[in-house]
């Protein structure tokens, strides 16, 4: 069963997005937020590709194929893991906004 949000959140969902109807007021809501995350998820990404000037895909092959110089080195290898999970997160963001539209 799923739980009830308050009357004060309906009424601020309906105010700042200008629609009636609860459930689309929540629907845009968080349309706004995952494309909000988004855009904060891919300027994260960008900075892992400026800094080793490449997509994470191809950073993946050079590692899986020992291509990359210190790469257990605590900073490469946290870069890795970080930017691997931004690469996810942003996987999930994507689709959940197809669900929303």
């Amino acid at each position: 069963m799923p739980e009830s949000i308050s009357k004060s959140t309906a009424k601020l969902l309906k105010d700042i997005t200008g629609e009636p109807r609860l459930n689309s007021a929540m629907r845009m809501t968080i349309k706004d937020a995952l494309l909000y995350r988004l855009e904060k998820v891919n300027a994260e990404i960008e900075e892992y590709e400026e800094k080793y000037e490449t997509k994470f895909e191809e950073f993946r092959e050079a590692w899986d194929n020992d291509k990359i110089q210190d790469r257990y080195s605590y900073e490469i290898e946290s870069d890795y893991w970080k930017w691997e999970e931004l690469i996810t997160r942003r996987e999930k963001i994507e689709e959940a906004l197809k669900w929303l539209e």
